[in-house]
């Protein structure tokens, strides 16, 4: 790979440079792209000693490592799952060679390394039954043992000197289960030492399973046998593009489930609100407009909500990208026309968007409240001392955007039934105003991903792939910051990265990986912005991948631009065929479903010029044949059924077949790209006050730190401590580690100090319960939808200011990471609405883990005040049934002071 520094940006004619140099190599090929290891033509892609090749346009042949079976597992003692904490395992790639594989040599207890295997590591793929032995290292165990008389487990119960009774591998792999109970001595799944040094193994006999079949000379082969002919049908001069959008049709078919809806991926069975609504803005809403439809009403509660799939801390509205649904659903009606579809969706998100108001909507900085649109594993981007409540607080830019282009689409929605518009107008504006003046990085030049932070958030420097895509294509920069950001957003030689820089020692799946439909997202935005590098580079980013894998993959490594190393991955992930489609449908013929037309805007790079037709593609009553010939930035000429028009559209009252061609302007104008190479962030220090000094971790690679107070930049030290001077006020001291690069590490966890009367803690004035412990006073009371759905909490005021006031609770309804049954409260203030708490769950089954939920602000003045807590139609969560928390005290924290303070106040 070429060697470019951490920051480079790369001119579009560079791409055309190397590829000059390499076309007479390629034995008559037409080059589509040369980048830093890789080679997109015509007809194929060359990646070092792999090559995949259209052999035909119903036929790929590949000679990368085949997509094959991985399996997962975990190791228990005396037949108890207490190695790791769920959703940490082992995992191993099932390819084996001579008809066998054997594992690493496990250590009991060591949480397994981020790995990144490249291709060229990987062995071959035997067919049939794999002879799979798993090692596993138990003399740090026995030692323990026999020096201590017990071994204490990650998890789980200690383990006394004669209590070592069987050891046992539980998993996904033949002959395996993740059920502990069924475990059994002289069962498959237990491991042995029969030589006696320590090291316990188990050999399983594992069916192999492989995406695509092979040919007699070794290679994967991809050929097409659905019937695809209800889609439209492309043809160009490029026999790859050809090829991979009739394997993505083929693709598409396979994931439409037996009720009509469409899945997630091979593995994902479910309808995943978010995936099959970026799925359809892509592309599905015109090539699948039925199962779109069905797919979206599948999202919808029976109280006419949108669902927020499983998440963090309890899901709504700790998340809240489930307004992705109005982006599709728009996109459906624009496609269709369905009168019937317009009014069901707009009263859809029209109720959503109530309750998001409700919770999330944040009046003070115009901000939408919530997680990272997507990036819904929070140890994946979020630093570890993020709790549930500290994400519900944040603010993401791709969320916000999606909530602007909602507003948008309520607008344009209401417009269409002839209704008022001038509020859904107003709410956009606002959250495109703040998403500018409040998440904007003026030195980086991109949004920041995320503010995030407790009593004073900051901006995280890191960029957000979707989240800049999302922002450009659907207008929230102006035109010249939308240049600035399609050329300055971070991009690696393989695609666009889902965030950068990288979070350290995390296994990849968001962090550190590339998505396809991200890729695609970005492909369409440099065709909003005109990028014309951004253009080249992203569609051979879609074009790789799905070439060299024979299928649209979920995600891959950024670094290795491999599928083997991530977390999780699925073969034929739905947003990332879509993702393959829209690069014909939104950038090579540029469609735009407009209320009443469909534009076509193409962005056709030289490499890809010639002759491209789209034909049965149907939209509204028409069916269209589409044909662009040439190449360019622009179109020069149009004609609608032989008749020239000024613009490429079609209008919405077309029926019938007709035809439009169009020709392009020849201009490629030169654009630059940020370049990047795959780099980690800093490690987060861990910060604390000892006696007036603020101490933090030394972080390893770091060259200096910087400290902040209230959220603002202190000082910047290479030390590891600094003096805190005395003060009255509440004040918040945070640490990030910078690195020879520029590169920040995140934030670390606020210490908070708060002097005397600075704090008042209120406790509700009501029977008391005391079954659970952890409470700090009398007791606590017990919320749900049948009792204390009010509860009043006097409180005296000392000094007028404002108060940030939290809920002390525990919510044991279920994990932090999934479930539905964050607990929401609405806090009035002397009767009056002030905004909403959020107490997400803390563990299933954890009533005794207490905690702060989120915090709202208000002004009070001195005197007697009364603080409720009322659960009102608008807090229903997800879950719907379950809506519990154990409250057990107010925290009011003064943050700021009055504008005439009263005798003995600041």
């Amino acid at each position: 790979m070429m060697n470019l520094p951490a920051r480079t940006l790369i001119p579009g004619c560079m791409a055309f440079a190397l590829a000059a140099g390499a076309s007479e190599a390629l034995h008559g090929q037409r080059v589509l792209y040369q980048g830093a290891g890789f080679t997109v033509t015509d007809t194929s892609v060359r990646q070092g000693r792999f090559e995949a090749v259209a052999t035909s346009r119903d036929t790929i042949v590949s000679t990368y490592p085949r997509s094959g079976r991985e399996i997962r597992y975990r190791f228990s003692i005396n037949g108890q799952d207490n190695e790791f904490r769920p959703g940490t395992e082992h995992t191993l790639y099932v390819r084996p060679q001579g008809g066998a594989i054997v594992s690493p040599v496990h250590v009991f207890g060591d949480e397994p390394r981020p790995y990144f295997p490249t291709p060229e590591a990987s062995a071959g793929s035997d067919d049939g039954i794999a002879q799979v032995t798993l090692r596993l290292d138990m003399r740090g165990v026995l030692r323990s043992l026999r020096e201590t008389g017990s071994y204490r487990p990650p998890q789980g119960t200690p383990i006394g000197r004669d209590e070592l009774h069987a050891v046992y591998a539980i998993g996904d792999a033949d002959g395996l289960s993740w059920d502990v109970g069924g475990l059994r001595p002289g069962s498959p799944a237990e491991l042995t030492d029969p030589d006696g040094d320590g090291i316990y193994t188990a050999t399983l006999p594992v069916q192999t399973r492989y995406t695509r079949a092979r040919t007699a000379e070794g290679a994967a082969i991809w050929a097409r046998t659905a019937d695809v002919s209800a889609f439209p049908q492309l043809r160009s001069d490029q026999r790859l593009v050809d090829a991979l959008y009739r394997m993505s049709l083929e693709e598409l078919t396979q994931l439409v489930r037996a009720d009509g809806a469409l899945s997630a991926g091979a593995k994902w069975e479910g309808v995943w609100t978010r995936d099959v609504s970026y799925a359809s803005v892509l592309a599905l809403a015109l090539a699948a407009p039925d199962a779109v439809r069905r797919s979206l009403l599948a999202k919808v509660d029976s109280e006419g909500r949108i669902i927020q799939d499983t998440g963090t801390g309890g899901s709504w509205p700790v998340s809240t990208d489930r307004m992705t649904w109005a982006l599709a659903a728009w996109e459906l009606y624009a496609a269709t026309g369905d009168r019937a579809w317009l009014r069901r969706s707009y009263d859809v998100i029209r109720r959503s968007a109530a309750a998001d108001r409700h919770a999330a909507f944040e009046a003070r900085t115009g901000l939408v409240a919530g997680e990272t649109s997507f990036m819904d594993w929070r140890e994946q981007s979020y630093p570890r001392w993020m709790e549930p409540r500290d994400i519900a607080s944040s603010a993401a830019v791709g969320t916000n955007v999606v909530h602007y282009a909602t507003y948008r689409i309520l607008g344009k929605m209401a417009r269409a039934l002839g209704q008022p518009a001038a509020e859904w107008d107003g709410t956009a504006e606002r959250i495109r105003t703040a998403i500018n003046t409040r998440l904007w990085l003026p030195e980086q030049g991109w949004y920041s991903v995320y503010r995030y932070g407790r009593g004073f958030p900051t901006l995280s420097p890191r960029s957000d792939g979707l989240g800049e895509a999302l922002a450009i294509i659907y207008g929230v920069p102006s035109v010249e910051r939308g240049a600035t950001l399609a050329a300055r957003t971070p991009q690696v030689a393989f695609g666009t990265p889902t965030f950068w820089p990288y979070v350290p020692n995390l296994p990849s799946y968001h962090d550190g990986a590339l998505w396809p439909f991200v890729n695609a997202y970005w492909a369409w935005a440099s065709a909003r912005a005109g990028n014309t590098a951004g253009v080249e580079h992203a569609l051979a980013s879609i074009y790789r991948p799905a070439a060299l894998f024979l299928t649209n993959k979920e995600n891959m490594v950024a670094a290795t631009g491999h599928f083997d190393g991530t977390v999780l991955n699925s073969d034929r992930q739905l947003w990332s065929v879509a993702g393959n489609l829209a690069a014909t449908y939104r950038v090579l013929f540029g469609m735009r479903l407009e209320a009443d037309r469909l534009s076509f805007r193409p962005m056709v790079p030289p490499a890809y010029g010639g002759t491209r037709t789209l034909t049965g593609l149907r939209y509204r009553n028409a069916v269209l044949a589409v044909t662009v010939a040439g190449h360019g930035d622009g179109v020069a000429s149009a004609r609608l059924d032989g008749r020239p028009v000024a613009l490429a559209d079609v209008p919405a009252t077309l029926a019938g077949a007709h035809t439009l061609v169009i020709r392009m302007n020849g201009r490629w104008p030169a654009a630059r790209i940020h370049l990047v190479q795959n780099h980690f962030a800093p490690e987060t220090p861990v910060a604390r006050m000892k006696g007036d000094s603020l101490e933090w971790t030394e972080i390893p690679g770091a060259v200096r730190y910087a400290t902040y107070r209230n959220g603002r930049t202190a000082e910047s030290t290479t030390g590891t401590r600094v003096a805190v001077a005395a003060s009255g006020d509440v004040a918040e001291y945070q640490v990030m580690a910078v690195d020879a690069s520029g590169a920040q590490s995140f934030l670390s966890e606020p210490v908070r100090i708060a002097p005397a009367g600075t704090e008042i803690v209120a406790r509700p004035d009501v029977a008391l319960e005391t079954e659970h412990a952890g409470f700090t006073g009398a007791g606590y009371v017990l919320l749900t939808l049948d009792r204390n759905t009010t509860v009043h909490i006097p409180v005296h005021v000392a000094c007028a200011g404002t108060y940030e006031v939290a809920p002390r609770y525990a919510n044991g309804s279920g994990p932090i990471n999934t479930d539905s049954k964050a607990a929401v409260r609405t806090l009035l203030v002397d009767g009056r609405p002030a905004g909403v708490l959020v107490m997400p769950q803390r563990g299933a089954g954890q009533w005794t883990d207490w905690g702060y939920g989120t915090a709202v602000r208000t002004v009070l003045g001195p005197g007697e005040h009364t603080l409720s807590l009322t659960y009102t139609p608008l807090d229903q969560n997800m879950g719907r049934t379950v809506n519990t928390a154990l409250l057990d005290h107010l925290r009011l924290t003064r943050i700021g002071p009055a504008l005439a303070p009263a005798r003995g106040c600041r």
